[in-house]
């Protein structure tokens, strides 16, 4: 249902945030429609970190159980790039693992600055997930609602435009009532 709301412009929104108790499923939701929009339409997508140190094992992190549950004739792997400024993912068929197939992304907001310099690497983001958005121990960027305009506008553009289209599903269990 989220996904068909508009804005109170009756608009459609770019940033969607879902936040409801673990173990809800919106992680798993939001991952498996993520791949099977890749699979079926051949749509990237972007996951977005904090800190470069949350990008290790990002493939693990992402597809580890959506993979055992909907996609298990498939593996996802990523690839360090750019000194660890993002990792770029892969998925490949079991038993044919000559063969990978560039998914998506993981970005790191901190790296805002690098990432705007090469924003040409991620003009075929379709869509972006943000999971975890709320910090329980309020470990943030510095200036993280900044790093994560400038990343949403450096990768919303390209393709013969200056502006693209690209929402961001941020997802997060409830921190506190205030």
């Amino acid at each position: 249902k989220l996904l068909s709301l508009m804005d109170i412009n009756g608009k459609k929104p770019e940033i969607y945030i879902s936040e409801s108790n673990r173990s809800a499923g919106k992680t798993t939701y939001f991952g498996r429609w993520f791949v099977n929009s890749f699979l079926k339409k051949g749509e990237k997508f972007g996951l977005l970190y904090r800190f470069n140190y949350e990008l290790d094992s990002v493939a693990d992190k992402f597809f580890k159980d959506i993979g055992a549950l909907f996609f298990p004739e498939y593996t996802m792997i990523s690839e360090t790039k750019l000194k660890g400024i993002y990792h770029e993912l892969f998925l490949m068929k079991k038993g044919n693992d000559s063969v990978k197939i560039s998914c998506g992304y993981a970005i790191s907001i901190n790296s805002a600055d690098q990432i705007k310099k090469n924003s040409h690497l991620f003009s075929d983001i379709q869509r972006m997930l943000f999971d975890e958005f709320q910090s329980e121990s309020n470990n943030y960027c510095a200036n993280e609602l900044s790093k994560f305009m400038s990343v949403h506008t450096s990768i919303a553009r390209g393709k013969g435009e200056q502006v693209r289209y690209v929402p961001v599903i941020m997802v997060s269990n409830p921190v506190s009532i205030i």
